[in-house]
């Protein structure tokens, strides 16, 4: 069942979705590829002292006007193309005075206007940006439209609910090879064996033989299990 959140409820959400991330990347349990599967938003690392872009994930150059390669030749410039000239400043005092003092456990959120790539145009859409402390020299951001806040706070609930899950399992869910995370999802998605074997194009003995794998790895008992996982690690 969908979950009814005001503005409130659906930022503090989002916002403690960032302690997800945050303890995943710390632990060396998750890389930037397993954040983005889990949590959908766009992720970018930002200079913790300046606020200047550091690293941009490969979907923020699709969506919005800079590129890997502004961020590596200037990162405050990249910040300065992307975000409304008003809002530069109002992220930049923000992020420098709040993480002035090193606090692992503070997270701190602003609201922005980021120029999407929009052709024959030049508009800012309004987005809503958290920021966490991963180091003495960065800290860690997730960007949301807020026109999809809502949507995005439901998905990060759910993810947090599982979280004891996603902690305990993510080991062994590594584990995986590429193919066995396919059929995993496909299982989870209801196909069958010989569904499978066509739909791969492989033999259904070989299918057999995956499943045995994907069951001993994960310890999986009944379908109930295949839905947890398959959720939890967002494959469907």
């Amino acid at each position: 069942m969908k979950k009814h959140y005001t503005e409130q409820d659906a930022i503090a959400t989002v916002e403690k979705s960032l302690f997800v991330v945050g303890n995943g990347l710390a632990s060396h349990i998750m890389d930037i590829e397993d954040i983005k599967n889990l949590v959908p938003c766009y992720f970018h690392l930002n200079n913790s002292a300046t606020a200047a872009v550091e690293y941009i994930d490969p979907d923020i150059s699709k969506y919005f006007t800079i590129s890997d390669e502004d961020v590596q030749e200037d990162g405050m410039a990249a910040l300065r193309k992307v975000c409304h000239p008003v809002d530069v400043f109002k992220v930049t005092d923000t992020v420098s005075s709040c993480f002035g003092t090193p606090d692992q456990h503070k997270v701190i959120s602003v609201f922005e206007r980021l120029r999407k790539r929009k052709a024959g145009t030049d508009e800012y859409d309004l987005h809503f940006t958290v920021f966490k402390l991963l180091n003495a020299d960065q800290c860690l951001g997730l960007t949301i439209p807020v026109s999809n806040i809502h949507n995005t706070a439901d998905k990060i609930s759910d993810i947090l609910d599982e979280h004891a899950f996603f902690k305990k399992n993510f080991e062994q869910f590594a584990l995986l090879t590429k193919r066995e995370k396919n059929i995993l999802k496909l299982l989870g998605e209801g196909y069958n064996n010989p569904q499978i074997s066509e739909k791969l194009h492989i033999s259904r003995r070989t299918v057999e033989n995956h499943r045995k794998s994907v069951n001993r790895k994960l310890n999986i008992k009944n379908f109930h299990d295949i839905i947890k996982y398959t959720k939890t690690f967002n494959l469907i």
